[in-house]
Formats: structure tokens, C-alpha cells, sequence
């Protein structure tokens, strides 16, 4: 998903937060989960979310790696 203008700025992200939420392409949990968390105190947040990317990319990369070993 490209949040990037024609001319190369960026898209002001209240824009990109209300297309994210807005569209049928996003999960229910994404919608949830952003929504929740824009009534948080943003660092904490972001702090959160980040962590939770870092979990969650390597959970997957260990699934995958084991899967990959089965071949």
C-alpha cells in the first residue's frame, strides 16, 4: 500500500489513518486495533505496536523457516 503523492510527498497521515479504516481491504482486527489505539497516548503506542511487529515478524519467520526445513 503506497502512501506517497504523485508528486513524490507524502499522503498527510489523518488521510492515511481515515483510508486505512475506511477501507474493505483492511482487516476488522487492523481497524480495531488502530482505532484503540489512537485513543492512547501516542508513544506508548507506537512503542507497542512496534514491539508487537517485532514479535510477530519473528514468530512468522520461525514458522517459515521450520516449513522451509520440511522440504
Amino acid at each position: 500500500m503506497s502512501f506517497s503523492r504523485k508528486d513524490g510527498g507524502d499522503v498527510p497521515i489523518d488521510d492515511v489513518i481515515t483510508s486505512i479504516l475506511a477501507s474493505p481491504a483492511s482487516s476488522e482486527w487492523l481497524r480495531q486495533s488502530l482505532t484503540q489505539a489512537l485513543t492512547r497516548d501516542c508513544v506508548d503506542a507506537a512503542n507497542d505496536a512496534e514491539l508487537l511487529s517485532d514479535l510477530l515478524i519473528r514468530k512468522c519467520s520461525s514458522i517459515t523457516n521450520s516449513i522451509a526445513l520440511l522440504d
